[in-house]
């Protein structure tokens, strides 16, 4: 069987980007470009997001190509931003977030939070 023909990017997309708190890891270190977010500022961003979760969250992103981890030295913490390829998803997260923005209420966001 031909798997190209099975492939369908939103499918993969939506594996990638629609596991719990990636999305929201790929905007703030969106926000935070051309700088770096430190792992602690990014916990914070998420709300004091187990450090467990963030770590595992940010393999995964940085193992699909669109996180890029810097570590310079042991003593130093750890800092993230975006490869080109998670830069990408820039336009597609400030569409999201305008979106949001202008059909979403917090009220429409807990109503459809509690389905």
């Amino acid at each position: 069987m031909d798997t190209k023909a099975k492939f369908c990017p939103i499918t993969a997309a939506s594996d990638l980007l629609g596991r719990k708190w990636a999305l929201l890891i790929v905007h703030y270190l969106h926000a935070a470009a051309p700088g770096q977010l430190r792992f602690c500022e990014l916990q914070d961003k998420l709300g004091g997001l187990n450090p467990a979760t963030l770590s595992q969250r940010l393999k995964e992103l940085e193992q699909a190509g669109l996180v890029a981890r810097h570590a310079e030295d042991d003593r130093l913490p750890v800092a993230y931003t975006l490869t080109a390829m998670g830069r990408d998803l820039g336009p597609i997260v400030d569409g999201l977030n305008a979106w949001g923005r202008a059909w979403l209420t917090p009220a429409a966001a807990g109503r459809s939070a509690a389905r």
